[in-house]
């Protein structure tokens, strides 16, 4: 699950999350962001191989890097 508030994803008892860093309303990033949009889904898909409970944090970010 693609999650902008894991501290309410973790009280919901969410078995994989990961957590991304856009706005309310872009879980998977800006309009038209095909490539980010594409990695936040494969980034999913990495979740299913991973235990139960596991928890990521989106690490692509491109606008902590000066966008």
């Amino acid at each position: 699950m693609v999650t902008l508030f894991p501290e309410v994803t973790d009280k919901a008892g969410v078995p994989r999350t990961l957590q991304v860093p856009f706005k309310m309303g872009r879980p998977c990033g800006d309009p038209f962001d095909f490539e980010t949009r594409k990695q936040v889904v494969e980034a999913l898909l990495g979740l299913t191989a991973l235990p139960s409970g596991t928890r990521e944090l989106y690490k692509d970010v491109p606008f902590l890097h000066g966008q």
